[in-house]
């Protein structure tokens, strides 16, 4: 039989049979052959591989009394409940296709799927979900089993709990989603996964989260569009969180907290982002790893109050294109290595940091920075276009850095408390670009295992305006008094002008790694001479 075939046959072998007072169960129903069209999408049967047009299908118009569904097969839902639910409890498929369907609860989620094989939520037009409850289910569409959404349509969600929730895994093929909620907008215990779709998200807590801490707990996003807006973080992930695309716009810590995490995205373990577009505003970092951060690709807008880029052991930078436009500390890790990109950093205290790794690596919203010797981390740049603007120190490792490409251009501190330059291990810098310039107070040179001419230049004071030296030309957006350039256009023995905004003076690098002027508190090349300096991290 056809679904094209536009006739509708009952068969008598069911009944709608009243349970209680309002509540109709569904054991069989009218087998409709044409009343719909099944669509099934790539993204459908690869996760399931459900043939829907096997299954027995009823049609379903709401009025006064709420829903539970027995049985395996395809319910057409539309019309409204205005004081009810849907309840699954079966041990097979079940799909649900939302027709313009209007639901409201007020003592239990709207859609609650006790049991189930796999429940799919198919949206077709638009659907509205409003739920007040006061029970233990906390959400306006709660499964304690695995739960699939797509369709074409919208569905707006208004819960004064969670808005949707899963104790397994949370799937969304496709849909148009707004959800209001008192507590979390999404919230998968094993996963949440996003194939694609449009989502606006506004939370009083988080925006989409797992919170299974033994085993799973990932979040993974293919692609979509999301606007969120969460007092606390906007996307959590307990484990791992790996976005493939997407645009994104999120705003996390709408009220200042310092008891809850108000990150815009953040995972306990591994973040790896391959592409998309991103622009947060957050009051804590914008983005943060409890490990390893990897960013291959996409276009960042980051805004925050503590740091933009947040790892605790790794940070990789392959490419992108990464505008932090407010931080507390830029980009902070134990170890960061940046291969490619375009990456402009400002920062309130240091531009790219070496710290001891965890959220006890600076003082903003209360930290506190306890590493002033060598910690064995490293800054790698091989290549990539990088500018920092730093009221702290530029760039500034616990341990070492090395630059072997990339072009690296750095405003520091007018204050003499730090410098464009700050390491406790060596820095050797045997390629790419650099200009770092700064105060002169604590400005550090390479080191004299570098391999690429290098010349620090400190002023007799505080100068603004352009830079030339031979070649090489730069245009500092803060006065300074210190002058670091690395480049293999220099060349030794050769006498250069250099002149800095309106003054000039006769330079010949002698060596590597060369110096002129004086520093206040510095070992030549080599490590800080902590004189109480480092409070400021």
């Amino acid at each position: 039989m056809k679904n094209k075939l536009k006739i509708i046959i009952p068969i008598i072998v069911g009944v709608l049979v009243l349970v209680g007072i309002g509540v109709y169960t569904v054991f069989y129903g009218t087998s409709t052959l044409s009343s719909f069209t099944i669509s099934q999408t790539k993204a459908e049967q690869d996760e399931t591989g459900i043939d829907w047009s096997t299954y027995t299908s009823y049609d379903i118009e709401l009025s006064n009394e709420s829903i539970s569904i027995k049985n395996p097969g395809v319910y057409n839902i539309s019309g409204t409940l205005s004081s009810g639910n849907i309840t699954i409890n079966t041990n097979g498929y079940v799909k649900l296709i939302l027709k313009d369907a209007s639901i409201t609860s007020k003592n239990a989620p709207a859609i609650y799927v006790v049991k189930s094989q796999g429940t799919y939520i198919a949206l077709e037009g638009d659907n509205k979900i409003n739920v007040k409850t006061t029970t233990a289910l906390d959400a306006a569409i709660y499964s304690k089993d695995d739960l699939y959404f797509l369709g074409n349509g919208s569905i707006t969600i208004e819960s004064n709990q969670d808005g949707i929730a899963g104790k397994d895994d949370l799937y969304f093929l496709s849909g148009t989603y707004t959800i209001n909620s008192s507590a979390d907008g999404i919230k998968g215990k094993d996963t949440v996964t996003i194939k694609e779709g449009t989502y606006t998200i506004t939370a009083k807590e988080d925006g989409i989260k797992t919170t299974n801490t033994e085993e799973k707990g990932n979040v993974v996003i293919e692609n979509g569009t999301f606007k969120i807006t969460a007092n606390q973080d906007g996307v959590q992930a307990e484990s791992t969180l790996t976005i493939n695309d997407g645009n994104f716009t999120i705003v996390s810590g709408t009220t200042a907290s310092s008891e809850e995490s108000q990150k815009g995205l953040k995972a306990n373990q591994d973040i790896t982002i391959n592409n998309g577009t991103f622009t947060i505003s957050a009051i804590d970092d914008a983005i943060h790893s409890n490990t390893n951060i990897t960013i291959n690709k996409g276009t960042y807008e980051l805004s925050t109050n503590d740091d933009g880029i947040h790892a605790d052991s790794q940070i990789n930078i392959k490419d992108g294109d990464i505008n932090i436009t407010k931080s507390y500390e830029g980009i902070e890790s134990y170890n960061i290595t940046i291969s490619g990109g375009t990456i402009n950093v400002i920062a309130s205290d240091d531009g790219i940091n070496i710290g001891g790794g965890n959220d006890s690596s600076g003082t903003a919203n209360g930290r506190m920075d306890g590493f002033d010797q060598d910690n064995g981390g490293m800054l790698t740049i091989t290549g990539g276009n990088i500018y920092v603007n730093a009221d702290g120190d530029g760039l500034d490792s616990n341990g070492g850095i090395k630059i072997s490409g990339g072009n690296v251009y750095v405003d520091g501190p007018t204050n003499n408390g730090n410098g464009a330059l700050d390491y406790n291990g060596t820095f050797v810098i045997t390629g790419g670009e650099l200009i770092a310039v700064g105060s002169s107070g604590m400005a550090q040179n390479a080191s004299s295992n570098s391999t690429q001419n290098t010349i620090l230049v400190n002023l007799s004071s505080q100068t603004t305006g352009d830079i030339t030296l031979g070649n090489i030309t730069y245009s500092p957006k803060k006065s300074y008094q210190s002058i670091l350039i690395s480049s293999a256009s220099l060349q030794q023995n050769v006498e250069y002008t250099l002149t800095a905004g309106s003054t000039s003076q006769s330079i010949t690098l002698t060596s590597t790694v060369s110096q002129s002027g004086t520093t206040g508190g510095m070992m030549n090349g080599g490590g800080r001479m902590n004189n109480g300096m480092r409070g400021q991290h």
